[in-house]
């Protein structure tokens, strides 16, 4: 059976509770999700946001303050938020690809000739004396190892260790460099969780699905899934995607119609519903892939219609607040209207404290 981009747009769309707000819990949202993209902080507050009933930051917040959800290094080797068995059972899977990317990055030219296990002993000492930010453990790394560069230092120590970025800083309204300690000193033991590949494949294609192996594997940075996804044979179902690629699934996993409404969303830098495949095209036209894939600090994303249809910025000048939206097609006055409504609603989450607010959805040039 083929399946079109508009009908795995909206497949995807119910599972990462984008069709509909969901009623789960915050734990249960992040589970279900595996993580949120978490490279900026307010990130996985924005993206539940758009996701939940009722969301607020304060509960997200307290959350992270007692150390039930925690926010590492994992999935691509960027920066997540989890529960805390997702983080320490899914970073053994993910470690291989980790060694590489410092490897390659750094390794001799810029770690100088230092050797990594002695670096990373005495940064563990460092760290288990104290939580440090990234550049004051780097300082103090190339203060006991002056060859090299002190960045190489302290990125090695974030890639041998699960280093679990705390409050104060990543929590909402903090804009304070991360402060970060290993997870040992962090979370409750044991420090080693399982989380084997099969078990996360069939939960990836419950949050993502239908996908292909490629997608997987793209969203994770884990390699060679496809003996994974094989040997979980008559579990899964196979589609066919419009290209001709194989998709994967759940048997009972939500496929709504193609046409099933999908109302506007707004969501943060870099959300994993975008990074979540190798191949976008359920969520973006190729032009757009390619803006999200030439953008290395922001692409702020709004769904129109189930697809990535404008971007959004905000603007606080004197205690107003103004939510400006760039569309990336002519919208609809149905769809501008949806847009200023989920906007102002949106505005008035991001900038609860804001005497105005104002939503300004600008006009594509004829």
């Amino acid at each position: 059976m083929m399946l079109t981009n508009r009908a795995l747009s909206r497949a995807t769309l119910a599972r990462q509770m984008l069709l509909e707000r969901s009623g789960k819990s915050i734990v249960e949202a992040v589970d279900w999700l595996i993580g949120l993209q978490g490279q900026v902080s307010e990130g996985p507050y924005q993206g539940l946001w758009s996701r939940l009933d009722g969301f607020r930051h304060e509960d997200l917040t307290a959350l992270i303050v007692a150390r039930t959800l925690v926010r590492a290094t994992s999935f691509r080797a960027t920066l997540h938020l989890h529960t805390v068995d997702d983080l320490l059972g899914a970073r053994p899977l993910v470690q291989p690809t980790l060694d590489r990317m410092w490897k390659s990055a750094f390794g001799n030219r810029r770690f100088g000739n230092n050797d990594v296990k002695a670096v990373h002993r005495a940064g563990v000492k460092l760290l288990d004396k104290q939580p440090m930010t990234g550049g004051q453990l780097g300082k103090a790394l190339q203060a006991k190892f002056p060859e090299g560069e002190a960045l190489a230092k302290s990125v090695l120590l974030q890639t041998k260790e699960i280093l679990i970025q705390i409050p104060p800083t990543r929590i909402w309204g903090s804009g304070h460099a991360p402060i970060q300690t290993r997870a040992a000193n962090w979370v409750s033991p044991p420090f080693k969780r399982t989380l084997q590949r099969d078990d996360l494949v069939r939960r990836y294609l419950r949050a993502y699905g239908p996908a292909s192996v490629a997608d997987m594997q793209s969203w994770s940075g884990i390699s060679r899934l496809g003996e994974t996804f094989a040997a979980l044979g008559d579990e899964l179902v196979t589609f066919e995607g419009e290209d001709g690629r194989v998709l994967y699934d759940l048997p009972d996993a939500p496929r709504p119609d193609a046409d099933t409404p999908a109302p506007p969303r707004f969501l943060p830098d870099f959300d994993n519903l975008l990074l979540g495949f190798a191949d976008r095209s359920r969520m973006m036209s190729a032009e757009d892939s390619k803006r999200l894939a030439a953008s290395t600090r922001s692409f702020r994303a709004v769904l129109v219609d189930g697809t990535v249809a404008a971007s959004w910025a905000i603007e606080v000048k004197k205690g107003a607040a103004r939510l400006v939206v760039e569309p990336y097609r002519k919208l609809r006055k149905v769809e501008v209207g949806a847009v200023e409504k989920e906007g102002l609603a949106f505005l008035r989450f991001m900038e609860e404290g804001a005497a105005s607010f104002d939503v300004e959805v600008s006009a594509i040039a004829e």
